[in-house]
């Protein structure tokens, strides 16, 4: 039997999440999965909250090697990264659920769901803002605001493709093209 470690909670929480949702995780259905005792999990994972974080975090870090493109511009960037995000949201619809239950820092709200992970993707698509508006492509706004605005409309874009995927890619290009006509400067 291999040892219990980090990794290996989360690889196996990750797997009860893609089957069964993140509703159905608890610390004592991880544990039979992987032969051990509960407490041997809190060894490792100081809550439930703690798994959901690290299973939401490893969610992040697939959707950001996911998002490498070789797109020579900031636009043509955004555009690829909206499509592999609903080609996330669309393949793996229970981690997508639960990922958006943590944000990124530049979301200041009143609750503790701030993920590292999260900020990280979440700077992608802002580095390709602020690039665009120094390019001209973009109107000179603020990016963070231009960033969430980008990104509310192709989130809604990712939950429309999971119950209706026919849809999605249609939708996603239309959705994207008026996004960027609608903050191309004057």
């Amino acid at each position: 039997m291999a040892l219990l470690s980090s990794e290996r909670i989360v690889d196996t929480a990750k797997e009860i999440v893609r089957t069964e949702g993140h509703e159905r995780l608890s610390v004592r259905g991880l544990a039979r999965q992987l032969k051990v005792t509960a407490p041997a999990i809190y060894d490792h994972m100081e809550s439930k909250d703690a798994v959901l974080r690290a299973v939401a975090a490893a969610g992040y870090d697939e959707l950001r090697a996911g998002y490498s493109t070789t797109a020579g511009t900031s636009i043509e960037r955004m555009r690829e990264r909206a499509a592999a995000y609903v080609e996330f949201a669309r393949n793996r619809p229970e981690l997508f659920r639960l990922m958006f239950m943590f944000r990124p820092n530049a979301i200041a709200i009143e609750a503790d769901n701030e993920l590292g992970a999260a900020t990280d993707v979440f700077e992608a698509g802002l580095d390709d803002v602020r690039q665009a508006i120094a390019d001209g492509s973009l109107v000179d706004r603020d990016p963070i605001q231009i960033t969430l605005t980008l990104w509310a409309a192709i989130h809604g874009v990712a939950t429309v493709s999971i119950v209706a995927p026919p849809v999605a890619d249609v939708v996603a290009a239309d959705v994207i093209d008026a996004m960027f006509r609608g903050l191309r400067p004057d």
